[in-house]
């Protein structure tokens, strides 16, 4: 076997002796290229220790240094960039610019999320109703939609909200009849003010008092009595209760 190569010591830096010669004619490759050379040889342990290396190795491992963090750097920017730069134009030559932020293309999807949210978006939205039937609890929308509505074809439906609800608790809140009790009447007649309509609250009570007799009214209707409610699968509406008269609900 032939002697190795062992590393002289130093070495001398001239472009085509990389594999690839991405940077062969950058002067500051060229000028860092026999520092790192010198470098690796003895973190290598030269020259107490015989490396078994040329300048071409060294010269190869820096090309590759050098291109695997100039793409770490390089995917962390267009990360960074990209939603500002989405939408510009194909010529567009970015290269040493700085990118000035900005909040388009998080705007255009901020609507999307509005649009499942209906607080906005790009969607437009269509209300409709049908006649409930008596006995007939499950109800198909799509059915319905292809029915009453003039859908093209490859068209499809999505129900974002059904009115099929009792009144919102908030207006029964002050209703002595609501079944929930008011827990204040007592201290409305110890003040001497029981004889005011319950309407009528002299006491300055937090507001999770308010939520508690909100859930508490909705809770007694949902469990105490027939509450309207309603379930939507796949376009498939489940009223509740099952209704016992023909009547017109919104959608």
């Amino acid at each position: 076997m032939a002697n190795a190569t062992i590393w002289p010591g130093s070495s001398s830096f001239f472009p085509g002796v990389t594999p690839f010669g991405f940077y062969d004619y950058d002067y500051q490759f060229q000028t860092d290229a026999d520092k790192v050379a010198d470098f690796c040889a003895r973190r290598l342990g030269y020259p107490l220790v015989d490396v078994e290396l040329q300048q071409s190795n060294f010269y190869t491992a820096f090309e590759e240094a050098v291109t695997t963090y100039g793409n770490e750097i390089y995917a962390w920017k267009v990360r960074q960039d990209f939603l500002s730069m989405e939408g510009a134009s194909t010529g567009s030559n970015l290269n040493n610019a700085v990118i000035q932020p900005n909040f388009g293309s998080i705007v255009r999807m901020s609507n999307q999320y509005g649009e499942e949210a209906g607080v906005g978006g790009t969607v437009s939205w269509h209300t409709g109703s049908f006649h409930t039937k008596a006995g007939q609890q499950d109800y198909d929308m799509t059915a319905w939609a292809n029915a009453s509505a003039s859908l093209s074809a490859g068209d499809t439906i999505e129900i974002k909200r059904v009115f099929y609800e009792s009144p919102p608790a908030i207006v029964r809140y002050f209703d002595p009849y609501a079944g929930t009790g008011t827990g204040m009447m007592n201290l409305l007649d110890t003040f001497g003010w029981g004889n005011y309509s319950p309407a009528i609250n002299f006491l300055l009570m937090p507001i999770n008092y308010d939520l508690q007799k909100i859930q508490a009214i909705e809770f007694n209707d949902q469990i105490r009595k027939s509450q309207y409610s309603f379930e939507l699968v796949n376009n498939r509406l489940r009223l509740f209760p099952i209704p016992t008269v023909r009547r017109k609900d919104v959608l």
